[in-house]
């Protein structure tokens, strides 16, 4: 493993873009950490599996899990009108009076708007070098109030159901629907049933004054230092976790007995080679399920991979925002996992 770890990190940091990575195995429950680069850019400081880092949208895999909880304590449904689930009258979120669920939202089918306030102008120049400067202005004073006022002049993009459009706002509705069924804040939601239970002491939307300094600096594609997510990004792409807490994580997401864990796998749309789940991405790999999700911030990536019927699975956490981050950390997950693996068919074959 040691080898092939390093085979895969040797390839990522080809891109000298590419600043600092933190990496877990889980095989079989056991943790196997690596840590390349430097925690902050020019700086010989390696991180570590203590050193916390931005989720970014790996944040909504947490989101998913809250949600099926919800499902298996028959507080919601996945195919109920989730407007009913909501703080409020929200008519308005629904196509010819067909409303959003949470089937279509998990899953990024609900015809929500990608982000709210709308981000669509910025995104359509995403790679402007003042990108972040006007998202960060862009979100400046923009709390709960205003998300909720906002959201009752929404209007939907699409029958639910019928396109997949990626939505950050679509997961913010959900923490709002998940706050008012428990009669909770979604952050202590979020504590009572994943981090606590877990024992994940470095994962929360806030940092306190001993796990500020661990933070490590997040660069975008320009190499220049990013600010981090605003605190509104909330449960679409607002956690903070140090890779040691994302290996408890990855291997509680590896347990096929526990019930929340299986919902949040279980095919919701799509079919069993390119598929969604309750926000997992779902595909096959040599007959075998692949469940993974990425995230990207104004400096940082992220990836969690895994492969159930193997017991292993992968985080990797990056701090640069860099062209393509989340897919070489998905290619190093991959190059790890296939280090013992006999060749695909076709190319046996085509060796003969």
């Amino acid at each position: 493993m040691d080898i092939a770890v390093d085979k895969a990190a040797n390839e990522y940091f080809r891109n000298r873009c590419h600043v600092g990575v933190s990496m877990a195995v889980v095989e079989a429950g056991h943790f196997h950490f690596y840590d390349y680069g430097n925690a902050i850019r020019g700086k010989a400081e390696l991180p570590s599996p203590k050193r916390i880092y931005e989720l970014a949208s790996a944040t909504k895999t947490f989101t998913a899990t809250l949600a099926a909880q919800a499902v298996v304590d028959g507080r919601m449904s996945l195919d109920g009108d989730f407007r009913k689930d909501l703080p409020g009258d929200y008519s308005n979120l629904a196509w010819n009076g067909q409303p959003i669920t949470l089937r279509t939202l998990v899953t990024h089918h609900s015809g929500m708007p990608r982000d709210i306030p709308d981000t669509d102008a910025l995104f359509a120049n995403k790679n402007a070098p003042d990108f972040n400067a006007r998202m960060v202005a862009l979100n400046q004073g923009f709390g709960r109030g205003q998300f909720l006022a906002a959201l009752h002049n929404t209007v939907l993009r699409s029958a639910p159901g019928e396109t997949q459009a990626y939505s950050n706002a679509g997961f913010l509705v959900i923490g709002l629907g998940l706050e008012k069924q428990y009669g909770e804040p979604f952050e202590e939601l979020l504590r009572q049933y994943v981090t606590q239970p877990l024992g994940m002491t470095s994962t929360g939307f806030t940092l306190s004054s001993r796990e500020r300094p661990l933070l490590v600096v997040g660069y975008d594609r320009y190499g220049r230092a990013a600010p981090y997510h605003p605190q509104n990004a909330g449960a679409a792409w607002g956690l903070y976790a140090s890779t040691e807490d994302m290996a408890k994580y990855v291997r509680w997401q590896l347990d096929d007995g526990n019930p929340i864990v299986r919902l949040s796998h279980q095919l919701l749309m799509g079919d069993a080679n390119d598929g969604e789940g309750m926000a997992w991405n779902l595909a096959e790999d040599r007959g075998q399920p692949i469940v993974w999700h990425g995230g990207g911030s104004f400096g940082m990536s992220s990836q969690v991979v895994l492969y159930p019927k193997r017991h292993e699975g992968f985080v990797l956490l990056a701090n640069d925002a860099c062209q393509g981050s989340e897919g070489a950390l998905k290619a190093i997950a991959e190059a790890v996992h296939e280090r013992d693996l006999p060749p695909p068919a076709e190319d046996s074959q085509a060796g003969r």
